[in-house]
């Protein structure tokens, strides 16, 4: 059995990969082999010289793929050395391949055809041949006249010829092709019989030599640019005809020095109050292309602009009342090239109303005097009349009924003298009154100064939200010209004020506590509540919304709610309700807070708290209906004796012995009074003394004596000490009060009874008694008179409940 089972093992893992094979299909996709060679064309070798052929190949196909390439047919006399090669690209790649080439020392100068066959192991149906030159010529021999760098200086804003010779010292004649490379941007050109755009060509005899023409047009500075002693680069290159050698040679435009200046900027001519001083601002620039000084004068000239030869140019100058100079010239302080510089003309005017004045200014570079710049400034003087009035405090934007508030602003005077400032009221709102403070006010030029203009007072009756706006207009004194209009906005604000008029709680029989709370708006603005229950002990309570109130939707037991748009004047009463704890443990009191919320004023808070006392659990009478469950009653008093089994051993255990212990005692002493009784001699009797017994005794009154006091008196003193009188108890039912006397007469006959039964057993005793005994027979001793002491009565308080009544 096992080895049939062996057997099946083995067999299940010879089918299931046969199986998985079966399912097994194999998928080629067909493919596209492209390939770009790029650089392979025409490369030049001298006789036994050997130089590295470079090219790119780029694979154009979607799939990497690996290329085979070797040459096809070789060439006498060139030897290729680095093929065959095989190279694999990715997709879209390119990548860099090299082999060599070399040429015998017979080979022949010529160009020669070359072919390389490109093959692919992954598409055997594809190849591509590119054919490349190979050149064997002789070597080339080009000098220029001059090596290196070569520099020269140059003038702005002219044309720079250049001429370079070239010579070749090689045997045979050479077509040279040269080229000119810069990266400035100064136009230049060839001046040569054969040009082709950045091209030259020129034909070169062996061993002798030729010149190339050039010119170069030089820029002027511009804003101190080019530099002195700075400028570009160009660059020839010769290219032989022969074997494609490139010689070069490089040359330096140097800009020379240029000394210039400028007045870039000149601010706006002066207007000045009388007596007054105004600057005028103006921009000058060292426009040379080297680090230089700027000469800065002021020179005098007449309204028509002409030089007045009597004032010699300076920087100060005083003419007609006026006083003109430069500030921030600072002509000893060297300025960059394309650096500028500020300086300021200061104009004082003389102490009248109407004048007016021309200074010209002068500038030029240090050496450059014939580059001299000039411009003309002027002043006047003009007494101006203006000014500014603005609003600085907005404070009765929340104005109560009867309360007043002041507005502040700021007055300019722009003008450029003395000058006063007016106002006046143009428009007050029905609701509030408005007086000026100030009516006039007087300014220096230039003054600002800030006054309470105006005072607001609303009226007692306005009511909130009303608008309006004070307006009050500012002119300039004694004239018709607005300086500003002041527009005060006046809103009144709502006065929130709420009053608890009534207040009313109840607690019911069955432990609920009502409230009803009345409310009046006395504000100035219908408003809204939002009304809020809490309470210190967590029991069910709510209150009682109107139909107007807003509450959440579905709550059994509202706790809190909404009321929009109470009218002024309007009472509102809240009602709610909260059921007192009936299962604390012990006595406690409930507060609940009723918090009243202004719409307009949430943050105002209107509280009252309501308290109610409850009763524990313990202090709470228990109403249970009579029912008789034997039962339970049984089954009670099985566990209340099981439980109890222990003690009530204890306690039968102990009332035994108690009981023995009593009885043994009483035993002893009964025994103890037959023992003395025995032992004491007894009087004789009569026969008839036992009869006396019987009879009444009749015991002696005392009277005691005591003080005596006026009735009225006594009365008064007693009712003082023991206060009102109370109010008689309800009368003594007559059966408590007959049953009560049948148990009193029961115990005397009960006495009597057991006096009697004693006396007759002495007498059975000792039936004949001596008559000694009966004469010496003891008489019970007079009943002793207890003579009291007078002594004052005490005045005892009745109490609230006798203690008699039944």
């Amino acid at each position: 059995m096992r080895s049939v089972f062996v057997g099946i093992l083995i067999l299940m893992h010879v089918i299931v990969p046969l199986v998985g094979a079966e399912g097994e299909t194999s998928t080629v996709e067909g493919r596209e082999t492209q390939v770009d060679v790029i650089g392979l064309n025409q490369f030049t070798v001298h006789r036994g010289e050997q130089i590295e052929v470079l090219f790119t190949l780029h694979n154009l196909g979607d799939q990497a793929d690996t290329f085979n390439f070797d040459l096809v047919d070789a060439v006498d006399n060139l030897t290729i050395t680095g093929l065959p090669l095989s190279k694999t690209l990715e997709s879209g790649y390119l990548r860099q391949i090299k082999f060599n080439l070399s040429a015998s020392i017979d080979a022949g100068y010529g160009l020669y055809n070359l072919s390389i066959l490109f093959t692919s192991p992954n598409d055997v149906n594809w190849n591509q041949t590119e054919t490349f030159q190979a050149k064997v010529a002789p070597y080339s021999n080009l000098n220029f006249g001059a090596t290196g760098v070569s520099s020269f200086i140059v003038s702005p804003n002219t044309r720079t010829s250049v001429a370079m010779n070239i010579t070749n010292n090689a045997s045979m004649d050479d077509d040279v092709t040269f080229n000119l490379y810069t990266v400035s941007g100064w136009n230049w050109g060839w001046t040569m019989n054969s040009t082709d755009g950045p091209n030259a060509y020129e034909t070169v005899r062996g061993d002798t030599a030729a010149y190339i023409y050039l010119w170069v047009d030089v820029p002027s500075v511009i804003d101190g640019s080019p530099l002195y002693n700075d400028g570009p680069r160009f660059q020839i290159s010769a290219v032989s005809g022969i074997d494609g050698g490139i010689v070069q040679w490089s040359f330096d435009m140097l800009m020379n020095e240029f000394k210039n200046a400028s007045i870039d900027e000149v601010g706006n001519d002066a207007v000045i109050e009388p007596g007054g001083v105004e600057r005028v601002s103006i921009d000058v620039r060292n426009t040379g292309n080297s680090p230089n000084y700027l000469n800065i004068t002021l020179e005098a000239i007449n309204a028509q602009g002409e030089a007045i030869p009597d004032i010699p140019n300076f920087d100060r100058i005083a003419i007609d009342g006026w006083t003109m100079a430069i500030f921030g010239g600072l002509e000893e302080n060297i300025l960059q090239p394309n650096e500028s510089r500020t300086i300021k003309i200061a104009f004082q005017a003389p102490l009248e109303y109407s004048s007016e004045i021309d200074i010209r200014l002068r500038v030029f570079a240090g050496g450059a005097i014939q580059n001299t710049r000039i411009v003309d400034i002027g002043a006047s003087i003009g007494w101006e009349r203006s000014g500014t009035v603005q609003l600085r405090t907005d404070a009765c934007q929340s104005l109560l009924p009867s309360e007043s508030c002041s507005a502040d602003v700021e007055v300019y005077n722009g003008g450029n003298a003395v000058d006063s400032f007016e106002y006046s009221i143009k428009q007050v709102p029905e609701f509030v009154s408005a007086i000026l403070i100030q009516t006039t006010t007087e300014l220096q030029p230039g003054e600002y100064t800030n006054l309470t203009l105006i005072e607001i007072t609303a009226n007692a009756s306005a009511l909130a939200f009303e608008l309006g706006e004070v307006v009050v207009e500012t002119f300039l004194f004694n004239s018709d010209t607005t300086v500003g209009i002041s527009r005060i906005p006046v809103k009144i604000a709502p006065v929130i004020r709420w009053n608890f008029t009534d207040v009313i709680e109840e607690t019911d029989s069955n432990g609920r506590l009502s409230i009803a709370m009345t409310l009046r708006n006395e504000g100035n603005t219908a408003d809204g509540l939002l009304v809020q229950l809490q309470s210190s002990h967590s029991t069910p309570m709510s209150f009682l919304p109107p139909n107007m109130a807003v509450y959440e939707e579905g709550v059994e037991f509202p706790r809190s709610f909404e009321v929009s748009d109470i009218p002024i004047g309007y009472n509102f009463t809240v009602r709610a309700w909260i059921d007192l704890p009936q299962d604390q443990p012990s006595n406690g009191t409930v507060w609940v807070t009723t918090t009243v919320r202004s719409q307009f004023q949430p943050s105002t808070e209107f509280v009252h708290t309501s308290t109610g006392d409850y009763t524990g659990v313990p202090w709470q009478e228990e109403v249970e209906e009579e029912s008789f469950d034997l039962f339970g009653m049984i089954s009670t008093g099985f566990d209340v004796l099981k439980a109890w089994s222990l003690m009530i051993g204890a306690i039968l255990f102990s009332g035994v012995v108690i009981y023995k212990s009593v009885v043994a005692r009483n035993l002893r002493t009964t025994e103890q009074m037959e023992m003395d009784a025995l032992n004491q001699p007894k009087p004789q009797e009569a026969a008839g003394d036992w009869m006396n017994r019987f009879a009444p005794s009749e015991q002696e009154t005392v009277q005691e004596s005591s003080l005596e006091v006026n009735p009225e008196h006594f009365k008064q003193a007693f009712q003082r000490r023991s206060g009102g009188y109370k109010e008689a108890k309800a009368p003594v039912d007559a059966s408590l009060t007959k049953a009560a006397t049948t148990v009193l007469e029961h115990h005397s006959s009960n006495d009597l009874l057991s006096s009697a039964d004693s006396l007759l057993s002495d007498i059975q005793i000792n039936p004949r008694p001596s008559r000694d005994i009966e004469t010496s027979a003891v008489q019970p001793p007079p009943p002793q008179v207890q003579t009291s002491i007078p002594a004052q009565p005490r005045n005892i308080g009745l109490p609230i409940d006798d203690d008699l009544d039944i």
